[in-house]
């Protein structure tokens, strides 16, 4: 069966804390499940904006699945917003920035791509109704109970439903400032990755895509003559063509994608601000309450919504922390 890959693996590994985590749930610590969103008159300009202040935190208990099954951390939210938009803001702890998904190393002589993968934060929203999502989380999106992961098929429970997946990768959308917008729809052929959708715009990366095509070595590398807008990162518009005339050194690196700066349309819907500093990353998200998008959750600040957080360690596979069902609300 289709290995399951990329977005989908942040509900899977909700529905797998589901499957094996009964025994655990009895010593885990409980949290906060309500997130309350603060009005405030101007937006907060990054993390540690004053607006935050007004905010109350709520701490939000994660518990591990896969092979971090039953240890547990705690993320730090908050939530303001203005008379147009919404913002977030999460800090959670994480001993290492991992930024060598797909990256390259110039190592005896010859390129060889890294194993290591990235940092994310997946949070899910209901856009119509899901049955059964504001007491179960995440795990209803997969509609099986295998305990094979290869097995598990990502969709909603019907036609009627749909949810909002964002998708923040420590490469892959961080640096340019994005977070990714996708949407999860019915799946009535079980296939692992149909019921899963990416909101329409523009590409922001291929997957692997700076590589040659025998797949041996990268094929982009910064431009000299540009300074790095995003160092560590490396930009389409910044990159130039690998040739024989470059010469690399024992120890280079370069990142394994070639990034779009510019997200257009409802892909591009969260803007984003992430730091890790400290042992810990602090992530800003921020949208319009009212997208206009069928593939968006529409804030009403009358309203309260049903939404779920899951963290992945240098992982991108079910290996990740996952929130009880949560609620936001405004205030």
């Amino acid at each position: 069966m289709k290995k399951i890959i990329g977005i989908s693996v942040l509900v899977l590994a909700v529905a797998a804390l589901t499957f094996y985590g009964v025994s655990v749930a009895q010593t885990t610590p409980k949290g906060d499940l309500v997130l309350t969103a603060k009005k405030v008159k101007a937006a907060p300009k990054d993390a540690n904006s004053s607006q935050w202040n007004q905010s109350k935190e709520s701490n939000l208990v994660l518990v591990g699945a896969g092979k971090i099954e039953g240890k547990v951390i705690e993320l730090k939210a908050k939530s303001v917003y203005t008379k147009d938009d919404i913002f977030f803001r999460f800090e959670w702890p994480d001993k290492d920035k991992s930024m060598d998904k797909n990256a390259w190393k110039f190592t005896g002589g010859k390129w060889v791509k890294q194993k290591a993968n990235e940092d994310r934060l997946g949070v899910l929203w209901e856009i119509n109704r899901i049955d059964k999502f504001a007491t179960k989380g995440c795990a209803i999106l997969c509609h099986n109970e295998s305990k094979n992961n290869e097995e598990w098929y990502y969709a909603v429970n019907s036609p009627r439903e749909k949810a909002d997946l964002w998708h923040w990768k420590s490469v892959r959308s961080n640096p340019v400032g994005f977070t990714e917008d996708g949407f999860v729809i019915d799946n009535p052929k079980k296939v692992p990755e149909e019921g899963r959708k990416r909101d329409g715009g523009n590409k922001p990366y291929k997957a692997g895509d700076n590589r040659t095509k025998d797949k041996k070595g990268p094929a982009f590398a910064q431009d000299p003559a540009q300074k790095a807008s995003f160092p560590g990162s490396l930009l389409k518009s910044e990159a130039i063509t690998l040739t024989s005339a470059h010469t690399p050194r024992e120890g280079d690196r370069l990142p394994g994608y070639v990034l779009n700066a510019n997200w257009k349309e409802s892909f591009g819907d969260v803007k984003t601000q992430g730091v890790w500093k400290d042992g810990k990353w602090t992530v800003m998200l921020s949208r319009m309450l009212d997208t206009g998008n069928d593939d968006d959750v529409q804030y009403n600040t009358r309203k309260k919504y049903s939404f779920a957080i899951g963290v992945f360690d240098n992982s991108g596979a079910e290996n990740s922390y996952n929130s009880d069902p949560l609620k936001l609300q405004f205030k």
